[in-house]
């Protein structure tokens, strides 16, 4: 009789401390998922960048994190290529870029990682003095390659994420 009470003890003893068989009350803390707050995602357009009737936004926001398309040294305007060469398309880059991230409530300061897309690496040190003048200090991730092409016949394309914090 000792024995089967003992048992009946020990077996009680296991279930109740056993953290998971009753998850709903004893899951332990390290287990719980944090709950999913969906984030909201909105279109991002300004005529103060270039807009084309192609199948792609001039940027998404989703959540705090701006997702530019890649933009082209096209002035919004005319909407032609700015002439000049790497400089100009430079410039004109980044001048978008500062439009598009004002329409999204943010500026240049809250970009993350830029990509760009040069069509000729000699003009690396070009497009690196223009791109200084628009990241001083405290410059974002990048990365750059080599393309065979651009669209429009253009030498520089860039893409751009933001971080913005509108707290």
């Amino acid at each position: 009789m000792r024995s089967v009470l003992a048992v009946l003890i020990l077996a009680c003893t296991i279930q109740a401390n056993n953290h998971y068989q009753n998850r709903k009350s004893k899951t332990p803390w390290w287990r719980h998922k944090p709950p999913c707050i969906p984030v909201t995602k909105r279109i991002i357009e300004t005529d103060k960048a270039p807009i084309f009737n192609l199948p792609f936004s001039q940027a998404v926001l989703a959540g705090n994190t701006l997702y530019l398309s890649g933009q082209l040294g096209i002035d919004p305007v005319t909407l032609k290529l700015v002439p000049g060469g790497i400089i100009p398309e430079t410039e004109q880059i980044f001048k978008n870029v500062g439009a598009v991230l004002e329409a999204a409530g943010g500026s240049m300061k809250d970009v993350v990682k830029v990509t760009a897309f040069l069509t000729d690496l000699t003009e690396y040190s070009s497009f690196n003095a223009v791109y200084m003048k628009f990241f001083p200090r405290k410059f974002p991730a990048r990365s750059s390659c080599q393309v065979v092409a651009i669209s429009q016949g253009a030498q520089l394309e860039i893409d751009v994420i933001a971080v913005i914090d509108k707290c």
